[in-house]
């Protein structure tokens, strides 16, 4: 998708998130009323295949307008799969199949996820929108070898968990459950991993840029002993401090999105998705739910202590600068 292209369906989406995606029905899906109408538009738009290959699904686009779309999304808090969907699609369709209709969800990170013949045994907690899936997304290795599944949502198991924001996350139970598709993964579950946390990554990075431009705004218009409080010193450290850290979030985010676009779907800017997860989880505090979706930062700057003590002090300055893991 070429640079013009990309803006006008930026431009027409973010639009559309303004328009329909209001308070109303995020309430709504807090409360477990799943907006069905507003998918419907969603799929019709295209947005959800929208890194699928053109010669596959007639809609064109790589990894970067996928991801340029989900800090759209991020940014007005759409309060459906949009994000996991997307990635779903095109590991689906980078592991040859094709995606189907309805919402998804990534069932990634599961330690003890196994493949036996066309059946699949496990569990994997903390599975956004596990409960309004039509299906859940799987990497694992079977005979040494990365795999893809697809799993049906009436096969599996859902231990419905909701998140402190009221949204429908579950444990998924794999329990002998026959999948409706499985391939040759063209990633890995690591790398499936990495680009799921890169996911997040940009809607966290939307989600920050509105809550920087709400507070502002909220603080011009909010008088207190006769004048708008954005007058005070104190709040405006307060939102200078703020702007510090959205700007490093979106920084990451971007630089992670660039590097992961040019280095290819298999393996591209690995340290930086580590950094910019890391980076993001760490100024989350607003944004608290999405910090630990695919790894904390705990988690990924645990990743990146690891490579680096693995590769030793010389490798440092050059890992830094080329944005790789220093392994």
């Amino acid at each position: 998708m070429d640079r013009e292209t990309r803006d006008m369906l930026l431009e027409t989406a973010g639009r559309f998130f303004s328009e329909r995606s209001g308070k109303d029905i995020v309430n709504g899906v807090e409360k477990g009323v799943w907006p069905a109408d507003l998918w419907k538009e969603i799929e019709e738009m295209g947005l959800p295949l929208i890194a699928v290959p053109e010669a596959q699904e007639g809609v064109g686009g790589t990894l970067a307008d996928l991801l340029a779309l989900l800090r759209v999304a991020g940014e007005h808090a759409v309060p459906v799969p949009l994000a996991e969907t997307t990635l779903a699609n095109l590991l689906i369709a980078a592991s040859g199949g094709k995606p189907a209709s309805g919402p998804s969800t990534l069932a990634l990170g599961g330690s003890d996820l196994s493949l036996q013949g066309n059946r699949l045994s496990g569990k994997v907690m903390r599975v956004p929108f596990a409960s309004v899936a039509d299906r859940f997304v799987s990497v694992v290795n079977a005979g040494g070898k990365s795999t893809l599944v697809v799993v049906a949502r009436d096969e599996a198991s859902v231990e419905e968990t909701p998140s402190h924001a009221g949204e429908p996350y579950g444990t998924v139970i794999f329990d002998n459950t026959p999948v409706e598709f499985s391939a040759a993964s063209a990633v890995s579950a690591d790398r499936a991993l990495e680009l799921a946390a890169l996911m997040r990554t940009m809607q966290m990075a939307g989600a920050a840029d509105k809550v920087l431009v709400t507070a502002v705004e909220y603080c011009k218009q909010r008088v207190q002993f006769g004048r708008p409080i954005s007058n005070f010193q104190a709040i405006q450290h307060m939102l200078a401090e703020l702007a510090s850290c959205v700007a490093a979030t979106i920084a990451s985010a971007e630089s992670a999105s660039r590097d992961a676009d040019e280095g290819g779907l298999e393996e591209g800017g690995s340290f930086s998705i580590a950094a910019a997860k890391t980076q993001c989880s760490d100024f989350a505090h607003r944004i608290w739910v999405w910090r630990r979706d695919f790894g904390s930062e705990a988690f990924w700057g645990e990743k990146i202590g690891q490579a680096f003590a693995k590769a030793g002090r010389d490798a440092m300055w050059p890992a830094l600068t080329e944005s790789r893991y220093a392994a």
